[in-house]
C-alpha cells in the first residue's frame, strides 16, 4: 500500500513536469525536422512555441536565429543569436552567424576602443559559460578540502608542504572560478541591449518629437539602454553616440 502511495506522490509532484518536457522535445524535433524540409516559418511558429513553455538553450535560440535569417528577418535572427551567445560564449558557430547577419545590416559601426584590462576580464570569463566556471569552482573546493586532510593528517613534512600550497593554489583558482560564474550569470540576466526592430530611427536630443534629430540609426542595430522615461529610452551606441528613441523601436534582450 505504501509502494502505491509513493507512486501515486511521485506522479503527482513530478508528473506534468515529465509531462512538459517530453512536449517540449517533441516540439523541438518538429520544428528541427520542419527546418530541415526548408519549412521556415513553420519551425519559427514551434521554436517560438517552445520558448513560450519557458524552456530555453543555446542551440534553441540559434536554430530560431537561423530559421530567421533564411526568412531574410536579419533583426530577429540578430537577436536570437544575440541570446545564444548569452547562454553559450564558446560556441564559434554562434558567433559566425552572428557577425554574418551582422554583415547584412546598414549600419556599420565601429565601436570605440576599451580598456584592454576590459577585454582580457571579458575574453576569459567568456572561455566558459557561467555553469561551467560554477563546477570548475566546486571541482576546486573539493580539491582544496582534499589538500586539507592531506595536510591535517599526514605526519610527512614534505607531504604536509605541498598539500598546503596546492591546498593554497586551488582555493585562490576556486575563487577566481566563482568570481569568472557570478560575473557570466549577471551578464546574462542584464536586459540592457537591445535590437533595433524599425527600418529607420531617428535618434533625437531628449525624449520628445519635437526634439533636434541628432542621428538616424536601421533595423538590426545593437545598441545599450541607459534610462527610460515614457516610452521612451536613452541608448548608447558602440561608437558612443547617445541620444533618444521610442521604446517600441527596438526589443531588449
Amino acid at each position: 500500500m505504501k509502494k502505491w502511495l509513493i507512486i501515486i506522490l511521485f506522479y503527482l509532484l513530478f508528473g506534468p513536469v515529465t509531462a512538459q518536457v517530453t512536449e517540449m522535445q517533441n516540439l523541438l524535433q518538429q520544428a528541427n525536422q520542419l527546418y530541415a524540409d526548408n519549412q521556415y516559418n513553420a519551425a519559427i511558429e514551434l521554436y517560438e512555441k517552445i520558448l513560450q513553455g519557458n524552456y530555453e538553450s543555446p542551440a534553441l535560440y540559434f536554430n530560431l536565429g537561423n530559421a530567421y535569417f533564411k526568412e531574410g528577418n536579419i533583426p530577429a535572427a540578430i537577436l536570437n543569436y544575440e541570446k545564444a551567445l548569452k547562454l553559450d560564449p564558446t560556441d564559434n558557430d554562434i558567433r559566425y552567424n552572428l557577425d554574418l547577419a551582422n554583415s547584412r545590416i546598414v549600419d556599420k559601426i565601429e565601436p570605440l576602443p576599451e580598456f584592454f584590462m576590459k577585454t582580457w576580464w571579458r575574453n576569459i570569463r567568456d572561455l566558459f559559460s557561467s555553469d561551467q566556471w560554477a563546477r570548475a569552482g566546486l571541482l576546486l573546493l573539493i580539491l582544496s578540502l582534499a589538500s586539507a586532510f592531506v595536510f591535517f593528517v599526514s605526519r610527512s613534512i614534505l607531504a604536509r608542504k605541498i598539500s598546503f600550497w596546492t591546498g593554497t593554489f586551488f582555493i585562490f583558482m576556486m575563487l577566481f572560478a566563482f568570481v569568472f560564474s557570478s560575473s557570466g550569470y549577471r551578464n546574462y540576466n542584464r536586459s540592457d541591449s537591445a535590437i533595433i526592430f524599425i527600418p529607420t530611427v531617428t535618434v533625437k536630443s531628449s525624449p520628445n518629437d519635437n526634439s533636434v534629430d541628432l542621428f538616424v540609426i536601421h533595423e538590426g542595430t545593437k545598441v545599450t539602454i541607459s534610462d527610460q522615461v515614457e516610452g521612451w529610452s536613452e541608448i548608447r551606441l558602440a561608437n558612443g553616440n547617445v541620444g533618444w528613441v521610442k521604446t517600441s523601436s527596438f526589443t531588449a534582450f
